[in-house]
């Protein structure tokens, strides 16, 4: 009689296991199914986010985010790669400010900033940096132009940032839980008469980073 209760026990939890599995695998199928629906942004978003930039001292920051933002761009300067080097995260103190964006859908906030010094035809290296603590720094890029999407990883919203002239390089990059990292990425034909549309877009692998 013992024998038949516990038998019946594990199936009870068994079921329950296999009611929970399956309830976890339909979620995460939702949710990249509603990944999957969020599209490479039109031209003309990235091509807004190409703002003249401003001194950080004008940003309008709290003195404890000011500074937050300050030791960040300060580690990025004085990075172990940037001794001798003409690389560029070595001009991060001399960046401007170009906005603040909501960076979560709970509302937390992250400064974008853009080098002075460092800009060629493809672009210019720019960085997210929450102002918390010392800095958080988010994003260390480089193009021309960026935008947030709806989708989002970790609680953070998803970014696309270009880089290039005709051929623009386009890369969708991901929050991991530290930072954020290439997830999808693909070129793009920019054509000056294509108005805001982003036409002939082409994905490909992302390029693995070299130590």
């Amino acid at each position: 009689m013992r024998k038949n209760s516990n038998l019946g026990y594990m199936k009870k939890w068994i079921a329950m296991a296999v009611a929970v599995l399956l309830a976890l695998a339909t979620s995460r199928l939702l949710a990249q199914n509603a990944a999957a629906k969020v599209d490479w942004p039109a031209m003309g978003k990235l091509l807004s986010s190409a703002r003249y930039g401003k001194p950080l001292a004008q940003a309008g920051l709290s003195p404890s985010e000011l500074k937050a933002v300050r030791a960040a761009l300060k580690r990025l300067a004085n990075g172990p790669g940037c001794e001798g080097a003409y690389i560029q995260s070595c001009g991060a103190e001399e960046s401007e400010f170009l906005e603040r964006v909501k960076i979560t859908p709970d509302g937390k906030t992250a400064v974008v900033l853009r080098s002075k010094t460092d800009c060629g035809t493809l672009g210019c290296p720019f960085w997210m940096i929450e102002p918390v603590g010392e800095g958080r720094v988010l994003l260390d890029d480089f193009g021309w132009g960026y935008a947030l999407l709806p989708s989002s990883e970790h609680g953070y919203f998803d970014v696309v940032t270009a880089a290039g002239n005709h051929q623009v390089g386009l890369a969708w990059l991901r929050f991991d839980g530290k930072e954020y990292a290439a997830f999808r990425c693909a070129t793009a034909d920019a054509n000056d008469d294509a108005g805001p549309a982003l036409l002939h877009i082409t994905e490909h692998a992302c390029a693995t980073a070299t130590p």
